[in-house]
């Protein structure tokens, strides 16, 4: 029960049944951001099969026990957590994970406390459904289907919305992942409304492809990690969600294409 003025946080689902859209570059740069805003942020990294979350975060080497050990009781969430240097805590994925199963009373206990103490836990999902899937997905308040821009890749967020529908998920989103402007804008890949129209998950918001993209990954660096005024596209896309998910309007592409490319060939 929460006590008078206290705010139960949100829990953030990031999924995709196909490899390689970007969930945990999401991940990773959606709780950057939201740090930047002042928000309190644990990043989880659900992904117990391919475990990556802390590379990208740059948290690597900063790891000693996982989710799973939490889960499993071998240790408390305390000795779990890792603290970034940028103000987010992050908890991380097992080393080995065989697919055993999980207790989902003992998860959803265990994220409802933690959604006491956290704004916001975002969750980096596998794209296989395990049973760490199921139990991760259960425990989310909303969901964000990344997908690249591609027609395969929206048919796999179509199946993935539908999925996690008819789990309950009451707040489904979708995040266009790796968009090219100059290929929409020769017709070689669609524009923005054809792939709005090729499904029925609510757009939340449009990365571009950035170049610097994949160096700072390389790095350990997230997105607003870096003091610089001259933020790269992908940071100014990601920025624009997270504003998004804290409840302020902002426009679909603001700050990221001039007027004039919007209306003549994204759209």
């Amino acid at each position: 029960m929460l006590l008078k003025g206290e705010v139960m946080g949100k829990v953030i689902f990031i999924t995709s049944f196909k490899g390689g859209a970007g969930k945990t570059t999401l991940s990773a740069n959606l709780t950057g951001a939201l740090t930047s805003l002042g928000k309190h942020v644990l990043a989880i990294d659900g992904d117990f099969g391919m475990r990556c979350l802390d590379i990208v975060l740059g948290l690597e080497s900063s790891t000693l026990f996982d989710a799973f050990d939490v889960l499993t009781g071998r240790c408390g969430i305390q000795s779990a957590v890792v603290r970034s240097c940028l103000g987010f805590d992050f908890l991380p994925a097992p080393v080995n994970y065989s697919g055993e199963n999980i207790d989902g009373e003992k998860a959803s206990k265990l994220i409802s406390s933690l959604k006491k103490k956290y704004d916001y836990i975002i969750i980096d999902s596998s794209a296989d459904r395990t049973p760490a899937y199921d139990v991760f997905a259960n425990a989310a308040d909303c969901a964000i289907v990344v997908s690249l821009h591609q027609q395969s890749s929206i048919r796999a967020a179509e199946k993935t919305a539908f999925v996690l529908a008819g789990m309950g998920i009451p707040d489904i989103r979708l995040v266009i992942n790796q968009f090219y402007f100059s290929a929409a804008a020769k017709a070689e890949l669609p524009r923005l409304t054809q792939l709005i129209m090729r499904t029925s998950v609510r757009l939340l918001g449009v990365v571009p492809y950035d170049r610097s993209l994949p160096a700072d990954q390389e790095k350990g660096m997230i997105a607003f990690s870096k003091m610089t005024d001259n933020k790269p596209k992908y940071e100014k896309a990601v920025m624009n969600i997270a504003k998004r998910l804290t409840g302020e309007s902002v426009a679909l592409l603001d700050g990221i294409y001039s007027k004039r490319k919007k209306e003549k060939d994204l759209y």
